[in-house]
């Protein structure tokens, strides 16, 4: 910026300097000081223009405590909104509210009286750099309820769209949104700076309005060369988005979309910006190529050797093209897996909101019993009847193989490889917690165990992991078809013993003196709330985890559940009509209850060899000078490359120079800003926060305090009779379960999530995979109202 810098010195003498500007559209304002309203109200108030008619004025706080470089002062001294401006007494009451805020006698602040905006249809505030780190953009918060103050107030889901300090109008197909970006720039431009927090309001005219603007104040903890580095890189960013929306090699579809939630959801496992190390784990463990296999042992295509999660500037993002083609079933022409790819990218261009459920709400990867309908009403016309039935029978005969029970299909088979794991780890000698023996070999050992992990433990999970949507699928198209009430499924999924199950009792029974804790360690200690994150402590390392405590658990798993007579009719009329019924439906209940436990069972064998991956990281680092911290920033390869790749240089010097540069990314990745989901290379400029439509399980409402955990938080923090708010539903956060919480929040996750199987089983309310957006909202609030059968979640 050039020109002669602007001199912020109060909200009203910057409104009042800016207003010489009739294409700002600031309300007509009027300023008096503190000492001027002491020394004579009858006078300010007879000198006040605005102080006749029904018309509405605006009374604010102008201290020369707010709106300072080092200081906005936000939120800390009041402002009173519609007053009626013939009624002195409220003007009166106004004025001296307004005062009485700024606590102690400071005769030099202002009261700054405004005509309020009429007809105002949206109001919001434009950040022209992100105020956390200072990355080069346009940050517009606004709300469509017509509040002038509803973004201020924190009172409304609002949305959130970043918008790169370079994007031309071009990329941007919102003429409400490059409206607000001009303003951004018209007031920049004469306030000569590019650090601005500003608040406006568009009037139902399509009239903005600007009502504040002052200096962003964290500038000083802004990261140096940040903005550069962002600019230098995002054209590299674009280059790459452009070129996976292209036509793909023995891929069906001819474009992609990405996405941080759909299939895998890295979002949910390893963060939106993980570090290295979590997400070259988790591609080496389960996105490289067992994600695929395990779903060409069901009975869907072979797939190319195609990553299912690609690295974009350090974040983690599902390729849902080659998700989609994972999906298709053995057996489908060319033609129909083309028309079927296609038809399901544009249903999720169309509806990004559906980025979390594509299994239930976008692809068709089994024969549910809302198949026919589904297909009809959300691809109409898409296939001629003879594909169509090819598509069905394909289906048709995957879901069948997938519901026998028997010794030779993929769902005992996935038992049996779990059961190995398990007794491997058995027989392996514990990791020790610090030093390794002089003849130790941790790299080879670190090699055998990713291996290890991967055959009996990560694919035998993606197997269970995909029986389990399959399950999901069929019992809730049977509740959409009448067959059985949403209830009975939630009371059938309290009857499902799981590991998760298992612990909390354990762990309760340790808070009461029963089982002993070493034992208790021994079986449970691996798991940590970020699996794939060597700074998330153990179990075994966390102090707190045993606290006293006489809190029941929060429901006791049923024995049983019965079909009644009613219930076993629909669901066999079902299965006759879908030609299943190869499966009684006590035998379907009997798949579901297997898949459903046997995912959180393989997912807690697999996750000690993760987690001993992680402390022989931890130890191997040790030998050469590396802390946990930065370690993280190692790609896992590089680290096992090392044990069959002879280096030619100091390994510490190696290393640390590797440190650097995962660091480098880490922190680009935080400040290039991308959505949760791309769907072109535009989406790289203008970057709209999506709002995640919550998951809700459980049953009953509840309404309680609001806690945040964090996978570092103290295991004795207070959570009795809370909901309990955590950003993903991993199991390391498992122990809350025996704390008597009240509900459950999560950031991220779906409806088969970890977290959202857990809720199921105890009946407990909860709002699973909310979006980032909400879930800050929220977490703002100091209690929520969660009330999962009216599918309400609401911060009070």
């Amino acid at each position: 910026m050039t020109g002669t810098p602007f001199l912020f010195t109060s909200k009203a003498d910057t409104l009042a300097t800016l207003s010489r500007h009739a294409d700002l559209n600031i309300p007509p304002l009027w300023v008096f000081t503190v000492a001027q309203w002491r020394a004579d109200p009858e006078a300010i108030m007879a000198s006040l223009p605005p102080l006749v008619g029904e018309s509405e004025l605006a009374v604010r706080s102008s201290s020369r405590a707010e709106d300072q470089k080092e200081s906005s002062g936000a939120g800390a001294f009041t402002s009173v909104l519609h007053v009626l401006a013939g009624d002195r007494t409220a003007f009166r009451d106004a004025v001296e509210t307004v005062i009485a805020s700024y606590g102690e006698d400071r005769s030099d602040d202002q009261v700054l009286v405004q005509s309020m905006v009429r007809g105002i249809v949206a109001s919001g505030v434009i950040m022209t750099r992100v105020h956390t780190d200072g990355s080069p953009y346009y940050v517009i918060n606004y709300d469509e309820s017509g509040q002038a103050d509803a973004i201020t107030g924190g009172r409304n889901a609002s949305k959130t769209v970043f918008v790169f300090r370079d994007a031309q109008e071009s990329h941007c197909d919102s003429r409400k949104l490059c409206s607000f970006i001009a303003l951004a720039r018209r007031v920049e431009s004469l306030c000569g700076s590019e650090a601005l927090d500003m608040e406006f309001c568009l009037d139902s005219a399509g009239i903005l309005h600007l009502l504040q603007v002052r200096p962003i104040c964290t500038q000083a903890r802004w990261i140096v060369g940040g903005d550069e580095q962002v600019r230098d890189k995002i054209g590299f960013v674009v280059g790459f988005v452009t070129e996976r929306m292209g036509n793909w090699p023995e891929l069906y579809g001819k474009r992609t979309i990405l996405g941080v939630m759909p299939d895998w959801n890295p979002a949910e496992m390893i963060g939106v910006t993980p570090r290295l190390l979590a997400s070259s784990l988790y591609r080496e463990l389960i996105t490289r190529r067992v994600w695929s296999q395990a779903r060409e042992l069901m009975g869907y295509r072979t797939m190319p050797p195609e990553e299912l999660m690609l690295m974009v500037a350090g974040r983690p993002f599902i390729d849902v093209r080659v998700s989609f083609n994972s999906f298709l079933p053995v057996g489908l022409d060319t033609i129909t897996s083309e028309a079927l790819i296609n038809a399901w990218l544009d249903r999720l261009d169309s509806h990004p909101q559906l980025h979390d459920k594509v299994e239930f709400q976008v692809a068709q990867t089994a024969l549910d019993f809302c198949f026919d309908q589904n297909l009809a009403e959300w691809y109409p016309g898409l296939l001629t009847n003879s594909r169509r039935e090819t598509f069905r029978s394909a289906l048709h005969t995957l879901t069948l193989g997938c519901l026998d029970l028997g010794p030779s299909s993929t769902l005992p088979w996935a038992y049996d490889a779990v059961t190995e794991l398990r007794n491997r780890q058995a027989a392996r000698a514990p990791i020790p917690a610090h030093g390794l023996p002089r003849e130790a070999k941790p790299l080879p050992q670190l090699v055998l165990l990713a291996e290890e992990c991967r055959l009996f433990g990560t694919l035998p999970f993606s197997v269970l992991a995909r029986h389990a949507f399959i399950a999901e699928s069929l019992l809730r198209t049977a509740v959409a078809r009448g067959a059985i009430a949403p209830e009975r499924v939630a009371m059938f999924k309290t009857s499902v013993c799981t590991i998760s199950g298992e612990m909390s009792c354990d762990l309760m029974s340790v808070c009461r003196g029963g089982m002993d804790r070493q034992n208790f360690l021994a079986c449970y200690g691996h798991l940590r709330p970020s699996s794939y994150d060597i700074l998330s402590p153990r179990y075994a390392d966390r102090e707190g985890l045993f606290i006293d405590s006489d809190v029941a658990p929060i429901a006791e798993t049923a024995a049983s559940f019965t079909l009644s007579t009613e219930e076993r009719a629909g669901l066999e009329a079902l299965l006759q009509e879908a030609r299943l019924d190869a499966i009684a439906p006590e035998g379907l209940l009997e798949y579901a209850r297997r898949s459903i436990a046997g995912r959180e069972l393989a997912k807690f064998i697999f996750t000690r060899n993760l987690s001993d991956m992680l402390e022989l990281l931890a130890l191997w680092g040790e030998g050469i000078g590396l802390s946990r911290e930065e370690l993280s920033f190692l790609d896992v390869r590089d680290v096992m490359e090392w044990a069959s790749h002879a280096l030619l240089r100091n390994a510490s010097v190696h290393f640390n120079e590797l440190v650097t540069q995962g660091r480098d990314l880490f922190n680009l990745g935080r400040s290039i800003k991308l959505g949760y989901i791309i769907r072109s290379p535009r989406d790289v400029f203008i970057v709209p926060q999506h709002r995640s439509a919550p998951n809700f399980i459980g049953e009953g409402k509840v309404e309680a305090p609001l806690v945040r955990l964090y996978p570092d938080t103290h295991c004795s923090v207070d959570i009795v009779g809370c909901i309990v708010c955590i950003e993903n539903a991993d199991p390391g956060f498992d122990w809350i379960f025996s704390r008597g919480i009240a509900g459950l929040i999560t950031m991220f996750g779906g409806t088969n999530s970890h977290m959202a199987i857990r809720c199921a089983e105890f009946g407990l309310p909860a709002a699973i995979g909310i979006g980032e957006l909400l879930f800050e909202t929220v977490t703002r609030a100091s209690s929520a109202l969660l009330n999962s059968g009216t599918c309400v979640l609401q911060p009070l």
